[in-house]
């Protein structure tokens, strides 16, 4: 994607982006950890992937991909929250209903006791629906 991103502004898309350490290689030969912030730099929107590789011993979290592109590939936090929030909702078409707190839309929520972004975070309460469906820190 970032070796279009002007085909890309002209075609008025938005881009599902490959897991950040997909290996490189065959039709992801271009592929780089810094994708996600290019694409921030350049306006279009994105959302992050996850996606089963064979060295992997699990499926890649989509929380990873957005750690390793802040950490590794230079995206802003904010751009790496709002990929994994509103901006995956609108890629989906459901930007209306779902991916922000905001009066009228439907909101699950999850309280951290640090950065969601950090391994080391804990999700601490889920709301679902607006009834606190679990509160145990794990």
């Amino acid at each position: 994607a970032y070796l279009v991103l002007d085909d890309l502004r002209d075609a008025g898309v938005a881009v599902a982006v490959h897991p950040t350490m997909l290996r490189a290689g065959g039709a992801a030969e271009n592929v780089s950890m810094e994708t996600p912030a290019r694409l921030h730099a350049a306006g279009l929107p994105f959302a992050f992937t996850s996606a089963f590789e064979g060295y992997v011993p699990k499926v890649r979290v989509v929380l990873f991909e957005a750690s390793v592109a802040v950490g590794q590939g230079g995206l802003p936090r904010a751009a790496a929250l709002h990929a994994l929030t509103a901006g995956a909702a609108r890629l989906l078409g459901l930007g209306d209903r779902i991916g922000a707190l905001a009066p009228g839309l439907d909101a699950d929520v999850v309280l951290w006791d640090g950065d969601p972004l950090e391994y080391t975070t804990h999700a601490c309460t889920v709301v679902v629906g607006g009834v606190v469906t679990d509160e145990t820190c794990r």
